[in-house]
């Protein structure tokens, strides 16, 4: 096999690998969010946003809060003092990423963040 050949066919297979990942059909997001519902007590208020973050991003932090209220999450207090800030902006997960009309402030995955959000994701769906 030339090197022609050989990139021909690793292009192939990435596009393969990105339709997959970027794709994929809304019957996986749904499977994925039931499988979130029934492990949630086990996974972590921080590990949840950061998997909300990678499934809707640019969302609010009462957008964030919606959707843990959905999978059954009690967060408390957790958004309240520097827990968000602290936990996941300052630690690279997640960056401020523009603001509503309302001037409410929209948070989305930095790179670090994605792979967190895409371990997280497979450990869920394992």
């Amino acid at each position: 096999m030339d090197l022609e050949s050989a990139i021909r066919d690793l292009q192939k297979r990435v596009a393969s690998l990105e339709q997959a990942v970027y794709k994929a059909p809304q019957a996986t997001a749904r499977g994925l969010e039931q499988r979130i519902a029934e492990k949630v007590d086990k996974v972590g208020t921080q590990d949840l946003i950061v998997v909300a973050l990678r499934l809707n991003a640019k969302q609010t932090k009462d957008q964030i809060k919606a959707v843990l209220s959905d999978w059954g999450k009690a967060y408390g207090n957790w958004f309240e003092g520097g827990n968000f800030s602290g936990r996941l902006v300052k630690k690279g997960l997640v960056k401020k990423d523009g603001q509503t009309d309302a001037g409410d402030d929209l948070y989305s995955l930095t790179k670090k963040g994605e792979i967190e959000a895409d371990n997280l994701i497979a450990k869920l769906q394992a």
